[in-house]
């Protein structure tokens, strides 16, 4: 029973929610600007912006409806681990030196509101359209530079929605927006690894309530494995569907609480 409850608290802290919170309404390039300004600020701001910034990351945390406590008790045990290298054996003969206390936690609260604030993006965020986005921009200056370059040249035929391109190409350059998607959903795919893994050892016998040295490296083996075989996966599975750089993409509009956001996100940047 309790191999079994120690397994269902390997939770994704990182998974989208949808439609489960009110945060969702939101566009995704405005809540990505608000990470931005939000983490940025949580370590840099003064100690009392610091804890409002936090206190409220915990309150919007606390509308979500599967709030789990596991991952925050990880990144508290990563604090504790800093906190302690950072004041251990200081040189003048003592084993540890108290005045690196309240330096670690405050630095130790900084990482606390990067967790909860990155937590509220992802579970509130498809990441794909933030990717999206990004594509669409980088076609809208290519078009302006061809339509530019044909200006010039004055190339016969010119169509700026037709460009040039080789049929099959996978130029990921050309769809940056798919390069940082991939990149965005590595956070939520390693965390669903790491509970596939979990749960795999626990069917095999490997009690996960009773860790040590070896049994960590063999999920981490694991781990390491299945991260590359999704990787080939993904890779496979884009050919499959033929993608191409070129792809259709339908963009979400702004509406006036994005901007309003969007403004709030730069204030931020200024503490």
């Amino acid at each position: 029973m309790a191999n079994r409850i120690a397994v269902e608290s390997v939770t994704n802290p990182f998974a989208f929610e949808p439609g489960e919170s009110s945060l969702v309404m939101f566009h995704p390039l405005a809540k990505l600007a608000f990470l931005i300004a939000a983490t940025s600020s949580a370590m840099h701001a003064p100690l009392g912006f610091l804890v409002a910034l936090f206190a409220t990351g915990i309150l919007l945390l606390s509308k979500l409806p599967r709030a789990t406590a596991g991952p925050f008790f990880s990144v508290i045990i990563l604090i504790l681990f800093a906190a302690l290298v950072k004041g251990i054996f200081p040189g003048d003969g003592r084993l540890f030196n108290l005045a690196t206390l309240p330096g670690s936690a405050v630095y130790g609260l900084r990482l606390l509101s990067i967790y909860v604030y990155s937590r509220l993006f992802y579970a509130t965020t498809r990441v794909s359209e933030i990717g999206d986005w990004m594509t669409a921009g980088l076609r809208s200056l290519r078009k302006i530079a061809l339509r530019k370059d044909a200006k010039d040249k004055t190339l016969p035929k010119f169509d700026p929605e037709s460009p040039p391109y080789r049929p099959g190409s996978l130029d990921i350059f050309l769809d940056p927006g798919m390069f940082i998607s991939l990149i965005l959903l590595f956070l939520p795919r390693i965390f669903n690894m790491y509970r596939r893994v979990a749960e795999a050892a626990e069917v095999r016998g490997l009690s996960i309530s009773k860790k040590n040295f070896r049994r960590a490296l063999l999920m981490l083996e694991q781990l390491i494995s299945m991260s590359l075989l999704q990787s080939w996966k993904i890779s496979l599975a884009m050919e499959l569907r033929s993608y191409s750089p070129y792809r259709s993409i339908k963009l979400s509009k702004f509406k006036k609480l994005d901007w309003i956001l969007v403004g709030i996100s730069a204030i931020l940047f200024l503490f």
